[in-house]
């Protein structure tokens, strides 16, 4: 296996138990016992982390070894502002491409993450998220531009899971332009229209976001007054 592959399934790794909650914000991270688990050698273990350190995700401390980084709101704004622009055109290229399977797939993933919300599963939600917004995308014809979707998620997924969560009617609203969306694809609306309401839809969750983490601001204040 080559050198990039190894740093690839470490990066991965951490990745993925960062977006599950398994790695929480402040979280020490020790290199070796990642080598270990991955069966990976110190080396492109290191070089992960450095990768996951440029995108925001983990910190290098001085003297005091690697922990997962205190992910915030304006990270999430940041990332999202960019998505909102480069998912609009990506979809919006991309609707005239997606199937009826395609949008029955999306349909079914939009109705899982209905019930992960009734049922308080976050992780199921944020995974169906990226589900769905993958389907929509994946007919697109500019390659680079998927590419450059495909590795903001990760990094959407890692900063939602770490201080974001949907909640009642915040999750219903989005669930509902997701419907919408989804219709007006299936009607042959222009292509510009179908980037506007992604894009939309994608500066609204700014908004959601901001109320989920008020919320879990002032539950967390709560807690600790009590």
């Amino acid at each position: 296996m080559s050198s990039g592959n190894k740093t690839q399934r470490v990066y991965d790794y951490v990745m993925e138990r960062i977006v599950e909650g398994s790695l929480a914000a402040g979280e020490s991270l020790n290199i070796g016992a990642i080598a270990e688990e991955t069966g990976v050698s110190l080396i492109p273990t290191r070089e992960a982390l450095r990768r996951l350190e440029s995108e925001g995700l983990v910190e290098f401390l001085f003297h005091r070894g690697v922990r997962v980084a205190a992910l915030g709101f304006d990270e999430y704004r940041e990332i999202m502002q960019t998505q909102a622009v480069l998912e609009g055109l990506a979809v919006g290229m991309a609707a005239a491409l997606l199937t009826s399977d395609d949008l029955a797939r999306a349909r079914a993933v939009n109705a899982r993450m209905d019930a992960a919300v009734q049922r308080g599963d976050f992780h199921a939600y944020n995974e169906g998220s990226l589900e769905f917004h993958g389907i929509l995308r994946a007919p697109c014809p500019n390659r680079h531009l998927r590419d450059v979707l495909d590795r903001g998620q990760s990094r959407v997924a890692a900063v939602r899971a770490s201080v974001i969560g949907y909640r009642d009617t915040v999750a219903q609203r989005l669930s509902d332009e997701h419907v919408h969306l989804l219709d007006r694809i299936a009607a042959g609306a222009p292509a510009a229209e179908i980037e506007a309401l992604m894009r939309a839809h994608r500066e609204g969750t700014i908004a959601a976001a901001s109320e989920g983490l008020r919320r879990t601001v002032e539950a967390r204040a709560e807690a600790a007054a009590g």
